[in-house]
């Protein structure tokens, strides 16, 4: 494809294929479809016609627009939506089971500037009840994320799998961790398979999974000045190492997680601010164990997201 083609000209293409019966397809191969992506769709595109394109199909997440040009970033895929999706039934059972309800508002557009400005979709978003305006309540949204005057998410998360590490973060700098948006972003990387996608002999699949977890008032704690935020932490749970090497830092329950504050859960809620300690595990945490928590929140056991990846690949 000619990357100077504009969307209009990528509608007007010819689609149609062989419907002979000598016909074949091809499927890229998972290492292939590693290779090209990124890929440049489009050039001198406009922002309204970028979203106006996006926007009648709701696939923002998977698109990126700089300067006028549109880069595919993303597919979805089983082992993506598995680490969405199990992160997300997690996350919902331990806050709500508090009765402190939040809302899942999976892959919103979230405008900057007010609710004007150019968006991003995450994942997956997560914002309190008590955040969110109602004919009944008279809440005011001093910094809308969209149109409709509703709030900002106070948690995002972001799957990275096709998609690179780099452009993820840049959506952490450069939309979501604006003033008076998001309060915290993970984002969970999933690495390509190098040399081999299973240990022979166990069947274990060897797969990097990374965690970074961005904090934006922990990091102005650090820096005020700040103008670029870097994770707070980053958590190997996978089972190599970054050159490929099979390791067992994170072979079972309780070896490895990612919290959330509550102070961040509700960031911006009228106080009291909620106060829990939830913690999810496939296994029960033995009563003389350490907790996962330093404070208030809810901590996840990363061993079973990356089981629940794993089984999706």
């Amino acid at each position: 494809m000619d990357t100077a083609t504009s969307i209009e000209s990528i509608e007007s293409m010819d689609t149609s294929m062989d419907d002979t019966e000598n016909s074949t397809e091809n499927e890229a191969t998972e290492k292939e479809k590693e290779w090209w992506l990124p890929l440049i769709l489009a050039r001198h595109v406009t922002l309204k016609q970028f979203e106006k394109r996006v926007g009648k199909i709701k696939v923002r997440r998977f698109f990126s627009f700089r300067n006028g040009t549109v880069v595919l970033i993303k597919l979805p895929s089983g082992r993506h939506e598995a680490a969405n999706n199990f992160f997300a039934e997690k996350f919902m059972t331990a806050v709500n089971s508090t009765q402190q309800y939040i809302y899942n508002w999976g892959a919103k557009s979230l405008h900057s500037q007010g609710g004007q400005g150019p968006y991003e979709e995450p994942d997956s978003c997560y914002v309190p009840k008590s955040l969110v305006p109602t004919p009944n309540n008279g809440i005011v949204v001093a910094n809308p994320c969209d149109r409709e005057g509703k709030p900002w998410p106070t948690i995002i998360v972001e799957v990275a799998s096709s998609e690179s590490l780099i452009h993820a973060i840049d959506k952490v700098n450069n939309h979501w961790f604006l003033p008076n948006c998001a309060e915290d972003v993970i984002i969970i990387k999933i690495g390509d398979w190098r040399n081999r996608r299973c240990n022979n002999q166990t069947q274990r699949p060897l797969r990097r999974l990374r965690c970074l977890k961005f904090c934006r008032t922990a990091s102005l704690q650090q820096n005020p000045n700040t103008t670029r935020f870097d994770p707070i932490e980053e958590i190997e749970f996978g089972s190599v190492h970054e050159n490929g090497r099979e390791d067992y830092f994170c072979s079972g329950p309780h070896m490895r997680w990612v919290t959330v504050d509550c102070s961040c859960i509700f960031s911006g809620c009228q106080p009291p601010i909620p106060s829990f300690n939830f913690v999810m595990s496939s296994a029960p945490l033995p009563r003389q164990s350490p907790s996962p928590l330093q404070r208030p929140g809810v901590a996840i056991d990363l061993y079973d997201v990356q089981q629940a990846i794993f089984l999706a690949m």
